[in-house]
């Protein structure tokens, strides 16, 4: 969006001109030769005595039209007053305009055109203030209307939001190769029911319903004619299930959003067994996963992303195989570890991630170990 003002950043130096204000030689770099001047000022390349710019100066000031041209085929007219850019401002190419602008008390606003070589209307400007009231277009080079938006700064797509987009619907967007992107229905130039795009190859990519701009109701993504996505809107919010799809629709992972916040989140094993889940409740929440079977491995309380209170995991056959305890992401109180065939393994004391006794047991039940822990990990002495 900054194109104009990248086209002029990029003209070459005046170094390499010769210019004349009258009968006398000047340097435009020297702003003592111009300061009270008033009268024409021309200036021509030193190698080939091409005149490459002339421009009018007021009492010292710019005034009225200034012309430029380069080797290259380029060319541009500004007109400005009292030293400011003020009107239009046109840019060539080979004797073909490429780029319109207009400037008032040296910043563009108001209308600005860019062209492609073959003449055609490619990208189109409205600059106003506030910046969000300004709108942009752009168009392939048949004259189709690609994209279309409000605000130069921080954009936002045709219709959504505060955009109110000028014209009958619905309004449409179009791929390069003239397929359609976007059908866009609008009331009051806000979106306001059916949304639908497509493919360059004119499949049918998604649906999305609006209410006065904003998402409202199911927003539904596809891929070979399947879902990939969905979710529910309300009023530009999340509100009930987003899933997410595998390649052959099957459900590959469904959040449930409750007050703009997840309130539940499950993911699935393409076989359509339960993989992953997390319910949340504020801060609090339950993590579970399972094995391609569905059935429970482990489960973790958490508050906020930190493990607070038990964390467990389980055996094929439901039985325990790990129960520990945590406060604020740090082991505390009693963790317990069991053999497969139920039998117990290990029974230790935490605090504050610090482990202070532990028993142990062989396979066979025999007691290994029975030690109590100092602060930082030495074992205490038992007394003889």
């Amino acid at each position: 969006m900054r194109w104009l003002l990248l086209s002029l950043l990029a003209a070459p130096a005046w170094a390499h001109d010769d210019c004349v204000a009258g009968s006398k030689h000047i340097d435009l770099n020297n702003g003592a030769n111009t300061a009270d001047y008033t009268g024409n000022v021309r200036c021509y390349d030193s190698d080939t005595q091409a005149e490459t710019r002339s421009m009018t100066f007021l009492n010292g000031k710019l005034t009225g039209r200034e012309k430029r041209t380069w080797n290259n085929g380029e060319s541009m007219e500004q007109e400005y007053r009292d030293g400011k850019r003020n009107g239009e401002y046109r840019r060539f190419k080979d004797g073909k305009l490429t780029e319109v602008s207009h400037y008032v008390d040296d910043r563009e606003l108001g209308e600005a055109l860019r062209y492609s070589p073959n003449g055609k209307l490619i990208r189109k400007l409205d600059r106003r203030e506030p910046d969000s009231a300004s709108t942009w277009q752009n168009f392939d080079e048949d004259g189709r209307l690609a994209e279309a938006g409000c605000g130069l700064q921080v954009s936002r797509e045709a219709g959504l939001g505060e955009c109110r987009w000028p014209g009958r619907s619905p309004l449409v967007f179009f791929h390069p190769n003239g397929q359609k992107r976007a059908v866009i229905e609008l009331r009051d130039g806000l979106r306001h029911g059916l949304t639908t795009t497509f493919t360059r190859d004119g499949v049918k990519s998604g649906e999305a319903r609006y209410a006065k701009g904003l998402r409202d109701g199911l927003f539904v993504e596809l891929e070979d004619g399947k879902p990939r996505r969905s979710v529910q809107f309300v009023a530009g919010e999340k509100a009930g299930e987003e899933t997410d799809f595998f390649a052959d629709g099957t459900k590959k992972k469904v959040t449930v959003w409750k007050d703009g916040q997840q309130a539940k989140l499950t993911e699935f094993f393409q076989n359509g067994a339960k993989k992953f889940e997390r319910v949340r409740d504020g801060e609090q929440a339950v993590e579970s996963r399972f094995d391609d079977d569905g059935r429970l491995e482990d489960r973790t309380q958490l508050q906020g992303r930190r493990r607070h209170g038990p964390h467990e995991q389980f055996l094929p056959d439901g039985g325990l195989t790990l129960r520990e305890l945590y406060a604020d992401g740090e082991l505390q109180g009693r963790r317990q570890a069991w053999l497969d065939d139920g039998r117990l393994e290990e029974d230790s004391q935490w605090e504050r991630g610090k482990l202070t006794a532990r028993k142990r047991w062989d396979s066979d039940g025999g007691l290994t170990e029975d030690e109590a822990f100092y602060e930082d990990g030495s074992r205490k002495r038992k007394k003889p």
